[in-house]
Protein backbone atom coordinates (compact mmCIF):
# COMPACT_ATOMS: atom_id res chain seq x y z
CA UNK A 1 0.00 0.00 0.00
CA UNK A 2 2.60 2.48 1.09
CA UNK A 3 4.71 1.62 -2.59
CA UNK A 4 1.49 2.62 -4.74
CA UNK A 5 1.21 5.72 -2.73
CA UNK A 6 4.96 6.56 -3.29
CA UNK A 7 4.16 5.46 -6.60
CA UNK A 8 1.29 7.60 -7.15
CA UNK A 9 2.82 10.47 -5.46
CA UNK A 10 6.11 10.44 -8.10
CA UNK A 11 3.48 9.95 -10.95
CA UNK A 12 1.68 13.19 -9.78
CA UNK A 13 5.05 15.28 -9.61
CA UNK A 14 6.03 13.80 -13.00
CA UNK A 15 2.75 14.90 -14.29
CA UNK A 16 2.99 18.57 -12.56
CA UNK A 17 7.00 18.94 -13.86
CA UNK A 18 5.93 17.60 -17.35
CA UNK A 19 2.93 20.39 -17.45
CA UNK A 20 5.21 22.95 -16.05
CA UNK A 21 7.19 22.09 -19.29
CA UNK A 22 4.97 22.29 -21.55
CA UNK A 23 3.23 25.58 -20.31
CA UNK A 24 6.83 27.46 -20.33
CA UNK A 25 7.60 26.10 -23.71
CA UNK A 26 4.00 27.49 -25.07
CA UNK A 27 5.07 30.67 -23.26
CA UNK A 28 8.59 30.61 -25.18
CA UNK A 29 6.26 30.06 -28.10
CA UNK A 30 4.10 32.57 -27.62
CA UNK A 31 7.42 35.24 -27.18
CA UNK A 32 8.83 33.88 -30.07
CA UNK A 33 5.75 34.39 -32.67
CA UNK A 34 4.86 38.42 -31.05
CA UNK A 35 8.80 39.07 -31.68
CA UNK A 36 8.21 37.73 -35.25
CA UNK A 37 5.21 39.77 -35.86
CA UNK A 38 6.31 42.95 -34.36
CA UNK A 39 10.21 42.48 -36.61
CA UNK A 40 7.98 41.66 -39.91
CA UNK A 41 5.92 45.08 -38.85
CA UNK A 42 9.13 47.12 -37.97
CA UNK A 43 10.35 45.96 -41.48
CA UNK A 44 7.28 46.78 -43.97
CA UNK A 45 7.15 50.32 -42.02
CA UNK A 46 10.69 51.01 -43.97
CA UNK A 47 13.30 50.92 -40.93
CA UNK A 48 15.16 48.65 -42.88
CA UNK A 49 14.98 45.31 -44.20
CA UNK A 50 14.97 43.18 -41.19
CA UNK A 51 15.80 39.52 -40.90
CA UNK A 52 13.13 37.00 -39.68
CA UNK A 53 14.27 34.05 -38.13
CA UNK A 54 11.64 31.04 -37.86
CA UNK A 55 11.86 28.74 -34.71
CA UNK A 56 10.88 25.27 -35.49
CA UNK A 57 8.32 24.24 -33.05
CA UNK A 58 9.82 22.21 -30.36
CA UNK A 59 8.13 18.74 -29.25
CA UNK A 60 8.61 17.71 -25.66
CA UNK A 61 9.41 14.31 -25.69
CA UNK A 62 12.11 12.02 -24.76
CA UNK A 63 15.40 13.38 -26.25
CA UNK A 64 17.39 11.38 -28.37
CA UNK A 65 20.93 11.41 -29.30
CA UNK A 66 22.16 11.31 -32.56
CA UNK A 67 25.15 9.04 -34.19
CA UNK A 68 27.59 11.04 -36.46
CA UNK A 69 26.96 9.78 -40.23
CA UNK A 70 28.99 6.54 -41.67
CA UNK A 71 32.58 7.53 -42.84
CA UNK A 72 33.13 4.53 -45.13
CA UNK A 73 37.26 6.15 -44.83
CA UNK A 74 37.31 5.61 -41.16
CA UNK A 75 36.20 1.84 -40.72
CA UNK A 76 38.04 1.62 -37.33
CA UNK A 77 37.98 4.68 -34.75
CA UNK A 78 41.62 6.64 -33.85
CA UNK A 79 41.47 5.33 -30.01
CA UNK A 80 40.51 1.50 -31.12
CA UNK A 81 43.71 1.65 -33.39
CA UNK A 82 46.34 2.44 -30.89
CA UNK A 83 44.56 0.30 -28.37
CA UNK A 84 44.83 -2.82 -30.58
CA UNK A 85 48.56 -1.60 -31.93
CA UNK A 86 49.84 -1.12 -27.94
CA UNK A 87 48.20 -4.51 -27.21
CA UNK A 88 50.04 -6.56 -29.48
CA UNK A 89 53.52 -4.26 -28.80
CA UNK A 90 52.89 -5.72 -24.76
CA UNK A 91 52.30 -9.45 -26.59
CA UNK A 92 55.40 -9.32 -28.52
CA UNK A 93 57.19 -7.68 -25.46
CA UNK A 94 55.93 -10.75 -23.20
CA UNK A 95 56.88 -13.29 -25.76
CA UNK A 96 60.61 -12.06 -26.13
CA UNK A 97 61.21 -11.16 -22.57
CA UNK A 98 59.65 -14.12 -20.56
CA UNK A 99 62.37 -16.41 -21.99
CA UNK A 100 65.19 -14.10 -21.24
CA UNK A 101 63.94 -13.76 -17.87
CA UNK A 102 63.52 -17.17 -17.16
CA UNK A 103 67.34 -17.70 -18.29
CA UNK A 104 68.54 -14.46 -16.14
CA UNK A 105 66.79 -16.13 -13.46
CA UNK A 106 68.09 -19.45 -13.96
CA UNK A 107 71.66 -18.22 -13.73
CA UNK A 108 70.93 -16.02 -10.40
CA UNK A 109 69.90 -19.80 -8.78
CA UNK A 110 72.54 -21.80 -9.82
CA UNK A 111 74.64 -18.72 -8.13
CA UNK A 112 78.39 -17.75 -9.09
CA UNK A 113 80.20 -20.63 -10.56
CA UNK A 114 83.21 -21.66 -8.60
CA UNK A 115 86.77 -21.00 -9.29
CA UNK A 116 88.83 -23.88 -10.47
CA UNK A 117 90.64 -25.94 -7.97
CA UNK A 118 94.50 -24.67 -7.63
CA UNK A 119 96.65 -27.87 -8.80
CA UNK A 120 99.16 -29.05 -5.30
CA UNK A 121 102.48 -28.39 -7.01
CA UNK A 122 101.65 -24.86 -8.41
CA UNK A 123 100.00 -24.87 -4.51
CA UNK A 124 103.61 -25.06 -3.00
CA UNK A 125 105.49 -23.34 -6.04
CA UNK A 126 102.92 -20.01 -4.52
CA UNK A 127 103.67 -20.34 -1.01
CA UNK A 128 107.18 -20.41 -1.65
CA UNK A 129 107.29 -17.22 -3.76
CA UNK A 130 105.27 -15.76 -0.73
CA UNK A 131 107.40 -16.99 1.50
CA UNK A 132 110.68 -15.52 -0.52
CA UNK A 133 108.92 -11.95 -0.36
CA UNK A 134 108.08 -12.27 3.01
CA UNK A 135 111.87 -12.98 4.02
CA UNK A 136 112.91 -9.96 1.48
CA UNK A 137 110.41 -7.37 3.10
CA UNK A 138 112.39 -8.51 6.24
CA UNK A 139 115.72 -7.56 4.77
CA UNK A 140 114.49 -4.27 3.19
CA UNK A 141 113.54 -3.07 6.43
CA UNK A 142 116.77 -3.99 8.27
CA UNK A 143 118.70 -2.18 5.80
CA UNK A 144 116.59 0.61 5.99
CA UNK A 145 116.94 0.79 10.08
CA UNK A 146 120.31 0.74 9.43
CA UNK A 147 120.27 3.98 6.73
CA UNK A 148 118.27 5.33 9.77
CA UNK A 149 120.81 4.78 12.25
CA UNK A 150 123.99 5.90 10.50
CA UNK A 151 122.55 9.41 9.45
CA UNK A 152 120.90 9.82 13.12
CA UNK A 153 125.06 9.24 13.67
CA UNK A 154 126.02 11.39 11.26
CA UNK A 155 123.71 14.46 11.98
CA UNK A 156 124.76 13.99 15.93
CA UNK A 157 128.38 14.44 14.91
CA UNK A 158 127.44 17.74 12.97
CA UNK A 159 125.58 19.15 15.52
CA UNK A 160 128.83 18.36 17.85
CA UNK A 161 130.71 20.48 15.64
CA UNK A 162 132.73 17.91 14.20
CA UNK A 163 132.31 18.00 10.64
CA UNK A 164 133.72 14.68 8.80
CA UNK A 165 134.97 15.70 5.60
CA UNK A 166 136.68 13.13 2.96
CA UNK A 167 140.16 12.43 3.65
CA UNK A 168 140.06 13.49 7.36
CA UNK A 169 140.53 12.02 10.47
CA UNK A 170 139.03 11.80 13.34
Amino acid sequence: MLKSMLTQDATISRDQLREQIRKSVQDAQAAAEKARTAAAQAGGSGQGGGVVVTVPPVTVGTPTIGTPPFDPNLMIPQRAENIAIAFFVVVGAVIIGLPLMRAIARRIDRGAERPATIPADLRQQLQQISASVDAIAIEVERISEGQRFTTKMLADKTREGTVLTPGSQT
